[in-house]
């Protein structure tokens, strides 16, 4: 009977095995799949003879090939690369809108004191002062579509930022429910590797949005926390992450925890984009628009008009103080005849005073080229970092997946072994049939 017991030990291990196996290779394109390994053991004997060759084989487990820092690695890198992506793709925007020759402001600039420099030579003439007007309008006008600009991307980061909120919030739920799956199923003697898998694909997707660190406790259930130490997931209770202006909470059970913006992946780089490029880009374009705006018309104020009405020169430009750069405008009513462009007391064709306004240029104009240049240094190494961060993140994913992902050569190795293990087992149980009919063939 011993040599029935192990051959029939033996088909059963490498039935389950061939079901392990089998159920790797119909699984490896699932994305997030762990492959999974049997674990054999000998069976220990029950008789006292030591000439007793043993009691044959069991399965003993049924293993996930996975390494809990390989993992970790791959969710830090995700959330590095999710940040640098993130803030790139912004800049990136924010780059190509300040250098758009349609709506550069150096352009503008341009326009508008070569069209001063054009009346120079006859500052009574209406048709030069039309086109220090238009010229004006236009550059009121690339101001206006700058900041409109702007103000779209940070609607977009805002809606963004919601959605990914919204996102994050739904897998720290669902990490918290596949915890108590995984707990009750270890209790009950289940298998659990799919929902494993599961969760483990749950906080490969949220690392990418957050950094995210993860704790294995001894029950088998993920604990989840921001790297300040805030919590996302205690065992089946999930946090939820709020955010009103530019203030952020973390509520875990009715308890809330702030945090700043600065909490990696993608939601961490369209914030600090937010803070970093974003709102000091529009403090700096509305700042241009109002140094210029009262440079030229204090400028003005001290000259005369074409009709050498002294200190009656009126302001060129118009704007709302909260937002300089976005209603930046021609003044009302303003006409050619309104440019004081001669110094007080000077006769109809003096320039004197238009000569001070030409001289404004340069400090206005090298704030906007150095406004643009920063801007095209900061994109280049943000493109830099996100293209090196892609690379580590890629090299992270390779390592996990030698490790974890299923290999169809080695599968296919495996399935071949254990084919023979059953075969020559099936002929151990064939074997000691035929003995056992020897035996009865004897009476």
């Amino acid at each position: 009977m011993s040599m029935l017991s192990n051959g029939l030990s033996g088909l059963t291990a490498s039935q389950i095995a061939l079901n392990v196996v089998s159920n790797n290779i119909a699984n490896s394109n699932v994305a997030g799949y762990t492959r999974q390994q049997t674990v054999n053991s000998a069976l220990i004997s029950n008789s006292n003879n030591s000439l007793s060759s043993g009691s044959g084989v069991e399965v003993s487990a049924i293993n996930r090939i996975t390494d809990d820092y390989l993992n970790n690695n791959l969710w830090r890198s995700n959330s590095s690369y999710g940040f640098n992506q993130a803030y790139s793709d912004y800049l990136g925007v924010a780059e190509q809108l300040l250098a758009n020759e349609n709506l550069s402001l150096s352009v503008g600039m341009d326009d508008l004191f070569n069209a001063f420099n054009s009346a120079s030579t006859e500052p009574s003439s209406i048709a030069p002062r039309q086109l220090i007007i238009s010229s004006a309008e236009a550059l009121t006008q690339k101001f206006n579509s700058l900041a409109a600009n702007l103000d779209i991307q940070r609607v977009q980061i805002e809606e963004q930022a919601d959605g990914m909120l919204e996102m994050a919030n739904s897998l720290f739920a669902e990490v918290a429910t596949l915890n108590q799956e995984i707990v009750d199923g270890t209790a009950q003697g289940a298998n659990i590797s799919a929902l494993l898998d599961q969760r483990d694909e749950t906080v490969n997707s949220l690392s990418k949005l957050m950094d995210v660190e993860v704790a294995r406790m001894d029950n088998g259930s993920y604990t989840l926390s921001m790297t300040g130490g805030q919590p996302l997931v205690l065992g089946s209770s999930a946090a939820s992450l709020t955010r009103v202006g530019n203030d952020y909470q973390v509520n875990l059970a009715g308890q809330p925890f702030s945090f700043s913006g600065d909490i990696g992946g993608q939601l961490g780089g369209i914030l600090s984009y937010e803070t970093n490029i974003l709102d000091t880009t529009e403090a700096s374009l509305n700042q241009l628009a109002q140094d210029l705006a009262d440079d030229v018309n204090n400028q003005l104020a001290l000259g005369q008009d074409i009709n050498t009405i002294a200190g009656a020169g009126a302001p060129l430009f118009d704007y709302n103080p909260l937002d300089p750069a976005g209603s930046l405008s021609i003044s009302a009513g303003f006409e050619p005849e309104d440019l004081a462009l001669g110094a007080i007391g000077a006769g109809p064709g003096d320039n004197s005073n238009l000569s001070q306004i030409i001289a404004l240029k340069d400090g206005h104009y090298d704030s906007y080229n150095s406004l643009v240049g920063t801007l095209a240094i900061q994109s280049g190494q943000a493109g830099a970092e996100a293209q090196a961060s892609k690379s580590i993140a890629d090299d992270a994913l390779a390592q996990r997946d030698s490790v974890s992902a299923v290999n169809l050569d080695e599968e296919a190795m495996s399935l071949i072994q254990y084919q023979q293990s059953y075969q020559a087992n099936a002929k151990v149980v064939s074997a000691s049939q035929q003995l056992f009919n020897t035996l009865l063939s004897m009476f």
